[in-house]
């Protein structure tokens, strides 16, 4: 035990005091780390989603210019996308003001549209939430994989170890996974600026390998339609995911928390934008096609630096950075989705055990068991992100729907100042959130998308159930303060007993200490008659050299059941007490060793299950711990 205590206290860290809440709570420098790497992370696939679908488009020895101005389209996509981020900024501002607890869309549905909209709502999420780190540790995996191929031979494995080693750091606090976090969410984004002005500089000395898209060289594109850009617009809508991530986890942050959370929301969405226009800008000028084995950051690195020298050394830097922020992403999940459960677990909708904060002050439970589900998505789906995706895409824009539909019906109740414009938006947002919403769930439908619309029924069911738990459990405890309280005189205490030795005689005194009318039960098993009345006599002598004052009585088992022969007693005697008058007490020797336990039989541990379960009896237990 105490080896074990002292490997948590390594992985974990020692406990902290409640009081010191306030030094565990960040800013917005190391929210931006704590809870922005999931947004920030999805440039590194999200133009790479958008050109896998334009991919059909391009053909064999199809010429640079034609290229470019197919890939034209997943710059309209990315422009389209900016609008929509800046529109959900919006929303999830006001939602950060109006429930500064946290909770996000599962809180505006519930509160604003109604309780199957906000459990839905919050169903949806913890799928996102899930397929996040699921998700995210895969394609961290994958862009390292070109320039590490041991990784690559091994991805499952690493997508293991890395979601294991979120989970650690996680464990330690808020703070301290934010001081890890740090360095590696402003590299990643140093690199993508970087990128950007090598691309810049490379642009202004060669301009003849730069190819630009032209409005006319789009309107020639051969099979272009309305539905295949919607398929692209939301696949490339998966650069958004994350960003509900700071409504969910307000109260971690330092007071004023609603500031602070705002001002963190605001710099996750221009970061955002920013690099995703620089990874779809270089990817559409140099014509750069998706390819399923090297990521289009690794390939845009490549032609802006080269493969050799310090320019090899530059790509290198980008594909690990891209690496790192694409799993500590997985991290954002292990800050909102634990906050998000413990909110839901505060409204009734999920278990008590989520609101526990464990040694570090974090939700130590609702790690874990994200951790859990998160691994068995990953080995169940091998750590294939095309497969994954489908899953994460409807979830993560019913939320959004739901997020700006809640606002849409407060603006609609409340009519502040200003509302009639912030309607529009919000209805625009509405829309474009809706239709991607939509667009995932029809074209991805096969591909796994089927999954969300089966889950997530199951799991607003799963709550309602659990509501209605625990509303079932306040009326049954609700004291009646109409009647007065009076202790009982007639009652019946039961210490059933093995033999006349140290465990049960500890019992027995425990019980003549504090209860009144006690009597030991003991029941004789044995292969003949003879065998039993020689049992028998033996306690009866050793019961009377005792000397308790206590009546004993015998039970003999013709089936050598002793703990049905007690339950069979317990039975009798609550024919004539009720069971609020009746006190089971239990002898139990603790072994020291864990193997010792496996040499006795259970018959103390079936009758207390028995009777815990059954019967509504007082059982109380008394421990005897054997000395070797």
């Amino acid at each position: 035990m105490d080896t074990l205590l002292t490997l948590k206290r390594w992985l974990v860290g020692r406990p902290l005091k409640t009081r010191e809440q306030a030094h565990v709570k960040i800013g917005v420098l190391k929210g931006m780390a704590l809870m922005t790497p999931d947004a920030l992370s999805s440039v590194a696939y999200a133009t790479d989603q958008m050109e896998l679908i334009l991919a059909v488009l391009i053909g064999a020895g199809m010429a640079e210019q034609r290229i470019t101005d197919v890939l034209g389209f997943s710059m309209l996509g990315t422009a389209l996308i900016v609008c929509l981020a800046f529109l959900l900024y919006l929303a999830y501002r006001n939602i950060i003001a109006h429930y500064p607890m946290g909770g996000g869309a599962y809180s505006i549905g519930l509160n604003d549209l109604g309780r199957v909209w906000g459990l839905s709502a919050a169903a949806t999420l913890i799928v996102g939430y899930t397929l996040t780190v699921a998700v995210s540790v895969a394609a961290g995996v994958d862009a390292v994989a070109p320039v590490i191929p041991f990784v690559g031979a091994h991805k499952l494995l690493f997508n293991v170890l890395l979601t294991l080693v979120i989970m650690f750091v996680n464990l330690r606090g808020t703070g301290e996974s934010a001081a890890v976090f740090v360095p590696f969410t402003y590299l990643f984004i140093g690199c993508i600026l970087l990128l950007g002005v090598g691309a810049g500089i490379q642009a202004l000395r060669h301009p003849e390998e730069i190819h630009l898209p032209t409005a006319a060289g789009m309107h020639a594109v051969q099979g272009m339609s309305l539905f295949l850009f919607l398929k692209m617009f939301a696949n490339g809508c998966s650069a958004l995911t994350g960003v509900e991530a700071v409504s969910n986890s307000v109260p971690v942050f330092k007071d004023p928390s609603v500031k602070r959370a705002q001002r963190t929301l605001l710099a996750l969405i221009v970061t955002l934008s920013g690099l995703f226009f620089i990874v779809s800008t270089v990817a559409t000028v140099h014509g750069l096609r998706y390819d399923p084995d090297v990521p289009l950051i690794h390939q845009e690195a490549l032609e802006v630096f080269g493969d050799h020298g310090i320019g090899y050394a530059i790509t290198v830097l980008i594909s690990l950075a891209t690496m790192c922020i694409l799993v500590i992403a997985a991290n954002t999940a292990f800050t909102g989705c634990p906050a998000l459960w413990s909110t839901m677990a505060r409204d009734g909708y999920m278990p008590r055990w989520m609101l526990h904060k464990g040694d570090r002050l974090v939700y130590s439970n609702g790690i874990v068991f994200l951790t859990f589900i998160s691994l068995l998505l990953t080995i169940g789906f091998e750590a294939n992100v095309s497969r994954l995706i489908p899953l994460y895409g409807v979830s993560v824009f019913y939320t959004f729907t739901i997020s700006q539909l809640g606002m849409l019906a407060r603006l609609l109740r409340e009519r502040e100042r200003g509302w009639k414009t912030r309607l529009v938006l919000t209805a625009f947002g509405v829309l474009m959130s809706g239709l991607a919403c939509a667009t995932f769930l029809v074209t991805r439908f096969l591909d796994g998308a089927w999954l969300v619309l089966v889950c997530v029924p199951l799991m607003v069911v799963m709550f309602i159930k659990m509501a209605g738990h625990y509303k079932q459990i306040r009326e049954d405890l609700r004291y009646d303060f109409s009647q007065p309280f009076c202790a009982s005189d007639t009652g019946i205490t039961i210490v059933p007993i093995a033999s006349v030795n140290k465990a049960s005689v500890n019992a027995l005194r425990y019980a003549v200490t504090n209860f009144k009318n006690v009597i030991a039960v003991h029941v004789v098993t044995g292969d003949t008659e003879e065998e039993m009345e020689h049992k028998t006599k033996k306690i009866e002598e050793e019961w009377e050299r005792l000397n308790s004052g206590v009546r004993l009585i015998v039970i003999h088992s013709q089936y050598r059941a002793v703990a049905k022969r007690l339950q069979r007693f317990v039975e009798f005697e609550l024919q004539k007490y009720s069971p609020e008058n009746i006190t089971i007490v239990l002898p139990q020797f603790i072994t020291r060793r864990w193997w010792h336990k496996l040499l006795h039989n259970k018959t103390g541990g079936v009758l207390l299950a028995w009777l815990i379960l059954n019967k509504s009896v007082k059982v109380v237990t008394v421990p005897f711990r054997l000395s070797k």
